[in-house]
């Protein structure tokens, strides 16, 4: 039988042979590409190029078999190897000899490009080179930027076998991988290096705003103090008057220094000489300092201090709790936190107490001395207030003197006058009276009774010819006397509506006083008042009439002329608006 194969057998044979080969090949490239996806993963973690190195040796090397591999990485004229497969001997020489190898590949320092690639070198002819290992089989040399470069090497493959195309490709693709992780590496770490830069730089710059800002508040502070004493020179150098000045300076210090209360005593030479100002809540403290109690326990300090305490025009600021506790209080026995002792000339001694401070935030020094300063400023203004107080009172003495003397003088040269002017007026008046009596004497009767006739005589024509003429006989004698009431009934009346009740007299006498609710009627104005107010009157209606002067029947006179109206119930009141008064009945104006 023969063996021979027939043209179909072969064929599928072929076929099938093919059939592998294409699977075998698919297989390499899919596990290429996922060699290339792992390394693309493992090597995207953030990590230095030192790093990246060491991960990428075994990355690559395990995929192709290789049997070792090494790693030069060139930065800044400073080497840094890795290797993997070798001794520690051949990495000790690569430390040593490493910047030769790079600088073989990248000899004039070449600009790197933003499209350079990895240079890969493959071939056994790479083991005849002095300066790699024994067996060297591939170079790879990747440019990461400029003065960093990278030279990587590998040894044979454990099959001893050439590589592939494909093999080849797949190294060339984890060149390519390495290149981009070593340039992001490089590029994380400059990042790193200018933040960490750029915080120093922060942090110095932190710093010298914090020194510019506390520079700053210096200079605030400075510019508040002299600012404040400006303005407060000015202000109290406007005043002339003592109290005005004390009062102005307690609120300077309250507000400057935020204090809700506080006050200043000025204590003179003499027991009863003291001004006193406060400010706070208890005003009866004011009375309190200025009491004799008060002065002699600020006295009492200034003999205490002793040497300590200034002389004239100087001050002293009082801090120690003890002390502040001995003198008067600020309101309530509270305690002063702050108090002044000053001293003026001519014997003016003086104290400034604060309290209730409006922040708990202690006084600095600078603040005390600003105190200080303004307290000197305060006292030369005070003290020349006192002196131009002084000068006044001296000034009005003197004018107070000179006026009484000038009086006195002007008094003596009128009292001269006068007595001249009485001598004169005396001699003429005796002799007026001494001619008057002579010609007293001298009248007779005949003369008396001419002036009596004179006299009746006008008084006849002055009533002929005037209809208002004055009666010599009043008309009421002649008529038949009113009906009279007692002011009880009357009130009675008026209580029940059942009367109205007529005030007779003049309207100035009626405004200053009348019986509640009555009609002014007087005589003057009879028929006008009349036929305003009573012409539609019942006749009937009792009225009741008031009004009548020692010298004037006012109430006659109405009543009387009422009835020749036809009114005829009509009373008079008996003792007028006094009697109504007297039974508490009550008068309106």
């Amino acid at each position: 039988m023969s063996t021979k194969k027939t043209p179909a057998i072969a064929k599928a044979s072929s076929a099938k042979a093919a059939s592998q080969r294409q699977s075998l090949e698919g297989d390499r490239q899919l596990f290429h590409l996922k060699t290339l996806y792992e390394a693309s993963w493992v090597l995207s973690i953030p990590v230095n190029p030192e790093d990246i190195l060491k991960q990428f040796l075994p990355i690559a090397m395990g995929p192709l078999g290789l049997v070792f591999g090494f790693a030069i990485l060139l930065r800044s004229d400073k080497v840094h190897v890795e290797g993997l497969g070798l001794d520690e001997n051949t990495i000790s020489h690569y430390k040593s000899t490493g910047a030769d190898l790079v600088s073989k590949f990248f000899p004039d320092k070449i600009t790197i490009e933003p499209a350079s690639r990895p240079t890969i070198l493959v071939g056994h002819h790479l083991a005849n080179d002095p300066n790699l290992s024994s067996g060297t089989t591939s170079i790879i040399a990747i440019p990461i930027e400029e003065g960093s470069y990278t030279v990587l090497g590998f040894g044979p493959k454990l099959s001893e076998q050439s590589y592939g195309e494909d093999e080849i490709e797949l190294l060339q693709g984890l060149a390519t991988i390495l290149m981009a992780a070593l340039k992001k590496a490089c590029a994380d770490e400059h990042i790193h290096a200018l933040n960490a830069d750029l915080n120093i730089k922060n942090t110095r710059m932190k710093q010298t705003l914090e020194r510019m800002e506390k520079t700053q508040k210096e200079l605030n502070r400075h510019a508040f103090q002299l600012q404040t004493l400006y303005e407060t020179s000015l202000e109290l150098s406007s005043i002339n008057n003592p109290e005005s000045i004390l009062n102005a300076f307690i609120l300077t210090l309250m507000g400057t220094f935020s204090y809700s209360s506080g006050w200043i005593a000025l204590y003179g030479p003499g027991s009863d000489e003291a001004d006193v100002i406060y400010r706070g809540p208890d005003q009866n403290q004011k009375n309190l300092l200025a009491s004799t109690k008060s002065r002699k326990k600020i006295l009492t300090r200034f003999v205490a201090l002793k040497d300590k305490m200034p002389q004239n025009n100087q001050s002293c600021l009082l801090e120690d709790a003890e002390t502040l506790s001995s003198l008067p209080p600020i309101n309530n026995n509270q305690v002063a936190i702050l108090a002044v002792l000053f001293s003026l000339d001519q014997g003016w001694r003086g104290a400034i107490g604060l309290s209730s401070p409006l922040s708990d935030t202690p006084l600095k020094d600078e603040m005390k001395r600003l105190i200080k300063s303004l307290t000197g400023n305060f006292m030369v203004t005070l003290g020349n207030a006192k002196h131009s107080q002084l000068i006044q009172n001296l000034n009005s003495n003197l004018a107070a003197r000179n006026v009484e003397l000038q009086g006195t003088l002007d008094e003596l040269t009128s009292a001269k006058q006068e007595i001249g002017i009485l001598t004169e007026a005396k001699e003429r008046i005796i002799g007026l009276v001494h001619g008057e009596v002579a010609r007293v004497w001298r009248a007779s009767w005949l003369d008396v009774c001419i002036i009596i006739l004179a006299g009746v005589v006008l008084g006849t024509l002055f009533n002929y010819s005037s209809p208002s003429g004055i009666r010599l006989v009043p008309q009421s004698l002649f008529e038949p006397a009113s009906v009279m009431m007692d002011v009880h009934a009357a009130n009675r009346e008026a209580q029940k509506g059942t009367a109205v009740i007529i005030d007779c007299r003049p309207a100035e006498f009626y405004m200053q006083g009348h019986i509640p609710n009555a009609l002014n009627l007087p005589m003057n104005l009879f028929n006008f008042v009349y036929s305003m107010k009573l012409a539609n009157l019942d006749p009937e209606m009792l009225l009741i009439v008031y009004g009548r002067t020692i010298s004037r029947h006012y109430d006659e006179e109405v009543a009387r002329e009422l009835r020749l109206l036809g009114h005829e119930n009509i009373k008079l009141i008996q003792g007028g608006l006094a009697a109504w008064d007297d039974a508490g009945y009550g008068v309106a104006k």
